[in-house]
């Protein structure tokens, strides 16, 4: 049942090579719509996970689509697309989305299946229910990653919990199902809508709590904590993290991505803070991942996938 490419469905160009610290945009016209090739169009680019060395799959919301963009400025349909919205598994060609929120990539494996499978969850019904994944319920389900162990770990905005699944079992890891900030033991921690995750150098998992407007640390049956910075976010919709440990936080409510060091020192790496549709500028930037040397950026409302190589 598990498959090498997860999907979490939320229910209810031109290409050009860039330079150190210069937004430059991968693939996306500015304008909504859906095109394969290159120029590409995308509609609401909400989450990235990597795929290969040059190349990211993307969870494209308004097209109902799983899609692979290529740096070269390539865009193709992995799943889905206008003519597939709604819930049907089965072959890839034929299986139905409805509004992709969360993607994420088995990269030991690098390969892609021809099948769609449910995970877990039961379609098109909402809750609470940890257990069985055929019967467990989920709430507004949004980013999703993979741990070591290939383990998936969801975040459920609309329960206010991280939660992961295991040998077929759904079991929440953090979170009381209250909406709040308490640090602690991760089952008696609160957040108020856990946006994105990412895993951090030693397995910590890094979480953007965007009703709070603070990065969270979950060390899984030991403790939730929060991340001390200089910098004020507003709305932290999305989350990378370098080996090194630095933080890059897709800050939707100034249109902008901050770089937070290891003492906590928050910059300003790209975006103008207000919103706009130039190369330099973002508009409501939903997601960040770092990968094969660059940060690539979900620029949600400009209907583009960015990047910035690092240094």
């Amino acid at each position: 049942m598990k498959q090498n490419i997860f999907i979490i469905v939320h229910l209810l160009l031109f290409s050009t090579f860039g330079f150190s610290n210069e937004m430059f945009v991968v693939v996306g016209t500015g304008e909504a719509g859906f095109e394969d090739g290159n120029p590409g169009k995308l509609n609401k680019p909400i989450r990235i996970t990597p795929f290969n060395e040059n190349s990211v799959i993307i969870a494209d919301i308004n097209n109902h689509a799983i899609r692979l963009v290529s740096m070269d400025g390539t865009v193709k349909t992995i799943a889905g697309g206008l003519a597939n919205e709604g819930y049907l598994d089965g072959d890839v060609k034929t299986a139905k989305f409805k509004s992709p929120h969360g993607v994420a990539f088995n990269i030991k494996t690098n390969e892609l299946k021809n099948v769609t499978v449910t995970y877990a969850g039961v379609p098109e019904k909402s809750g609470f229910n940890d257990g069985p994944s055929n019967q467990a319920l989920f709430n507004s389900p949004h980013g999703i990653i993979l741990n070591e162990e290939d383990e998936l770990i969801v975040a459920d905005i609309g329960n206010a919990r991280i939660r992961i699944i295991q040998n077929d079992v759904v079991k929440t890891i953090a979170g009381t199902g209250s909406f709040g900030q308490l640090d602690g033991k991760p089952t008696e921690s609160t957040f108020k809508y856990p946006m994105d995750m990412v895993l951090g150098p030693t397995n910590d998992i890094i979480i953007a709590d965007a009703g709070t407007n603070l990065i969270r640390n979950l060390v899984i049956g030991k403790k939730v904590s929060t991340a001390k910075y200089n910098s004020q976010l507003n709305t932290p919709h999305g989350i990378a993290c370098d080996k090194e440990g630095n933080k890059y936080i897709a800050d939707m409510g100034t249109h902008r991505i901050l770089k937070i060091d290891l003492n906590g020192n928050g910059t300003i790496l790209c975006g103008t803070g207000e919103e706009g549709s130039n190369v330099e500028q973002l508009n409501k930037p939903a997601a960040a991942l770092v990968h094969a040397g660059y940060l690539w950026i979900a620029d949600l409302n400009n209907h583009q996938i960015k990047a910035i190589k690092l240094n």
